[in-house]
C-alpha cells in the first residue's frame, strides 16, 4: 500500500525550528513531535501554559478546559492539574480492535492514544502530560489534527505556585468526577451518541467569539 505523502516540513515561524516528519504515520509524528522538547509557549492561563500551533484560536474556556479551532475542526483540551498535582496515574490497555491504539511512555510522562472510525470520520483521543484532547476529524485532516494536538500536549507546562496556591485556599475546583482524562470515551456505553452529539456540536455555529488569549513571546 502506498503510504499518504512521503515527508512532511513542518515548519515553526517562531523561532528557526524546523521539523521534519519522514513519513504520514501516527508513529513518526509520536517520536517526532510528542516525544521532543519543544520549548515554545505562546498561550498561558492560570496553572499552565502551552504552544498553540499557528492558525489555531482559542474559543471558549470554562474552568481549566478549552475548545480551539482552526479553519476546520474543533479540538477540547480538558487539563487535571489535580492529577498533575498528586502525580496520579492510570493503567491504559492498548485496543487492536480500533483504527490505532498505543499507550505513550516519554521519560515521566506518560498517557495514550485512541482513534475510532466512526462511518467515514475518525475520533481521536490523545491523553498524555496530564491533558486530554478530543477531536472528531475527517480522514483529510486526522494527520494534521494530530500534529496539531501533539504539539499542544507536547509544551504544556504547569505552574506549580499557582496550582498549589488554589488548594491551599479552597478555590480549586474541578470536573474530575464529571469527565476523567484516564478513561477512553470508547468504552463508555453512549460512545456512538457522544459521537453523534459531538458532531452536530461541531456544525453549530452558536460559539463564534473569541475569548481574550494571553500569549507570551
Amino acid at each position: 500500500m502506498k503510504k499518504i505523502g512521503l515527508a512532511l516540513l513542518l515548519l515553526l515561524f517562531t523561532g528557526c525550528t524546523i521539523l521534519k516528519v519522514d513519513e504520514r504515520s501516527f508513529d513518526s509524528i509520536i517520536n517526532t513531535v510528542l516525544y521532543k522538547d519543544i520549548n515554545l509557549i505562546n498561550t498561558s492561563y492560570d496553572g499552565y501554559k502551552f504552544y498553540k500551533p499557528r492558525g489555531m484560536t482559542v474559543k471558549e474556556k470554562k474552568e481549566y478546559n478549552l475548545e480551539i479551532k482552526d479553519k476546520k475542526n474543533n479540538y477540547y483540551l480538558y487539563v487535571d492539574t489535580i492529577a498533575y498535582y498528586y502525580k496520579t496515574k492510570a493503567e491504559h490497555k492498548e485496543d487492536t480492535s480500533i483504527f490505532y491504539s498505543k499507550n505513550l511512555s516519554n521519560k515521566d510522562k506518560f498517557g495514550y492514544i485512541d482513534i475510532t472510525k466512526v462511518d467515514d470520520k475518525y475520533f481521536l483521543e490523545v491523553m498524555y502530560n496530564y491533558a486530554k484532547i478530543e477531536a472528531y476529524l475527517d480522514e483529510d485532516n486526522l494527520y494534521d489534527g494530530f500534529i496539531n494536538v501533539c504539539y499542544i500536549l507536547s509544551t504544556i507546562k504547569f505552574n506549580d505556585s499557582a496550582i498549589e496556591y488554589k488548594l491551599s485556599n479552597k478555590k480549586f475546583e474541578t470536573k474530575s468526577e464529571e469527565f476523567n482524562i484516564f478513561n477512553s470515551k470508547k468504552n463508555d456505553d453512549n460512545f456512538l451518541k457522544y459521537v453523534e452529539e459531538f458532531d452536530k456540536y461541531e456544525q453549530s455555529t452558536a460559539k463564534d467569539q473569541d475569548i481574550i488569549e494571553t500569549e507570551e513571546d
